[in-house]
């Protein structure tokens, strides 16, 4: 397997000073899924927002052997497509096919294509149902799969996931869990939910202080962190 990622020393400072990431190092491989663990204020989620460019900071990014700049960002967000932690935050139009079909029609494509094919991957994850429905009437659940069917509609190679389980009660992780290990797309998955964790990647990444501290298969880094990775009240 090909390395699809590869993050060189990646730093951000946010405007107040305070340096959210420092000097991270990062690679993922085709088809593999990687959590990413550790406190609140880890850096974890600076991290994500910037493997597809939605912030830029000083490091390189490659994805698919391509360097994400100013010129290619545009070709990269097509290639990582992140699923935020809030569904809320990505559903915005007055339908489910049409917040699905929403990237295709920003791609050139004619509405009764966009709608078909709209209406083809909400089938394949199970909600077809669900297309004439406003997200707002929708459970956590359900917005949670439109969200990522926006995603997969324009075939990304990568999928970056934010506290995926935030506001999902026990059975809706437990779908979520089944959807996400049957999606071939290589993965990095923020989290505090350790079951989650451990059901969706065999390889883990320890954030602390911004720096990504320890990097091993799942179990280890677990049992090495859990008591500072488990979400404090």
């Amino acid at each position: 397997m090909g390395i699809v990622l590869r993050v060189d020393g990646l730093s951000y400072s946010y405007a107040s000073g305070w340096k959210a990431i420092d000097g991270i190092d990062f690679t993922l491989e085709e088809g593999e899924t990687v959590a990413l663990l550790g406190a609140n204020g880890s850096g974890k989620t600076t991290f994500l927002l910037h493997l597809n460019g939605l912030l830029r900071g000083e490091g390189r990014i490659e994805v698919g052997g391509e360097l994400l700049t100013n010129e290619s960002v545009g070709r990269i967000r097509e290639l990582v497509g992140f699923i935020f932690q809030d569904s809320d935050d990505q559903l915005f139009m007055p339908t489910v096919w049409e917040d699905v079909a929403f990237g295709l029609r920003q791609r050139g494509v004619g509405i009764a294509e966009a709608r078909e094919r709209a209406d083809g991957m909400l089938r394949r994850l199970g909600i077809g149902k669900l297309a004439e429905r406003a997200p707002y009437q929708l459970s956590a659940g359900e917005k949670k799969r439109v969200a990522v069917a926006g995603v997969l509609i324009l075939d990304p190679a990568i999928l970056v996931l934010d506290e995926p389980t935030t506001f999902l009660d026990p059975p809706g992780q437990r779908e979520f869990l089944e959807l996400l290990q049957s999606l071939p797309q290589a993965k990095v998955v923020a989290t505090h939910d350790i079951g989650f964790a451990e059901g969706i990647a065999r390889r883990a990444v320890f954030f602390e202080g911004g720096r990504a501290r320890d990097d091993g298969q799942i179990g280890e880094i677990v049992d090495r962190y859990r008591w500072r990775v488990v979400e404090r009240k």
